[in-house]
């Protein structure tokens, strides 16, 4: 095979695609990475499923901890564990997509994957959030995501899409209502293949809600699934009126197995098709994605997840400990040195 180079015409610049969704703080704190993110230089974080199992930082519930509160009164709020992550994922030069909602729960008696009760009031507390990231740590938040994957069910929505498209249409408004210069969007589409996924952006073009960005997900098994799903997410956008908007892939990994053989009651099943996310399997497969992402129609990537306690963590251990994905990351940073 031949390669041919020719060095009289410039493509564009690399893409920095290597963001990741949470911080460098694991285990309430106990674990401190923020030498490892400055490391990678990692240029977004995504906050969702921030120190779960047990988060106790970002999701509205954690911050706002009674619904019955006044939305309007800043002592119904609690922001200091929050503060605390947001500055540590600050001070790593990583700027920061905040995701409005809640974390996924996977146990069969959920208390926060609920529809609100009020979408009018939940808009409300999600402006308390914004309106107090935007005066405290002006420039931290560049994004605002409005829920997550709401098309894959109970796990993380207990209503029809058909509520939750009325819940982003009331947010969306209502945040840009209050700041016009906030960048707010969504859905975070988790079943690419879904009637749900046209469905969103016919029904933002119809009522005219705001859509600053566009954000999906994808756990895939070949590198080349991003790059098609990439194309076709792209085209839609364009069809129903949205040419102009950025797309954001904010949740991605290596899929080594089906999620019946990866979530299994086989323990060493599951063990072995996880550990393939840090070792060399899956170091090769996120450079090649990382590589073949830089020619598609994706403006930021977030690698799920870079902190270290959960099982699609590829870039460290439970201590903190760099993994061969991590040594993948690296290098692609490295050629951000020569973008």
């Amino acid at each position: 095979m031949n390669i041919n180079i020719d060095f009289t015409k410039p493509t564009g610049s690399l893409k920095p695609l290597h963001g990741v969704n949470n911080g460098p703080i694991s285990f309430g704190g106990m674990l401190d990475n923020r030498h490892r993110f400055r490391e990678l230089g990692v240029p977004w974080a995504r906050l969702h499923d921030t120190n779960w199992p047990h988060p106790r930082e970002v999701d509205v519930p954690q911050i706002f901890t009674d619904f019955d509160a006044d939305p309007d009164d800043p002592a119904s709020y609690c922001f200091g564990p929050t503060d605390d992550y947001l500055r540590s994922i600050r001070e790593t030069g990583a700027k920061i997509i905040y995701r409005l909602g809640t974390s996924i729960e996977h146990y069969p008696r959920r208390r926060y994957v609920f529809a609100p009760a009020d979408f009018a009031k939940w808009a409300r507390i999600c402006r308390g959030i914004v309106r107090h990231y935007t005066a405290e740590m002006p420039g931290a938040v560049e994004y605002w995501e409005i829920w997550n994957e709401a098309d894959i069910g109970v796990k993380m929505w207990s209503g029809t899409y058909e509520a939750y498209m009325e819940l982003y249409r009331v947010t969306a408004t209502a945040l840009k209502q209050d700041n016009p210069n906030l960048k707010v969007g969504g859905p975070a589409h988790g079943i690419l293949d879904a009637p749900g996924l046209p469905a969103f952006m016919a029904y933002c073009r119809q009522h005219r809600v705001p859509l600053d960005f566009y954000t999906w997900h994808l756990y895939a098994r070949r590198p080349d699934e991003f790059v098609t799903q990439a194309q076709r997410i792209r085209r839609l956008l364009d069809e129903h009126g949205f040419a102009t908007i950025p797309v954001f892939l904010t949740e991605w990994n290596y899929l080594p197995a089906p999620w019946e053989v990866l979530c299994a009651q086989d323990e060493y099943l599951r063990r072995d098709g996880f550990e393939k996310l840090k070792n060399e399997e899956g170091a090769a497969f996120c450079a090649s994605t990382l590589i073949r992402m830089q020619d598609a129609p994706v403006d930021i990537m977030n690698y799920y997840d870079g902190q270290a306690m959960t099982w699609f963590c590829g870039l460290f251990d439970y201590y903190g400990v760099p993994q061969k994905t991590f040594y993948a990351f690296k290098a692609f940073r490295e050629l951000l040195r020569y973008p």
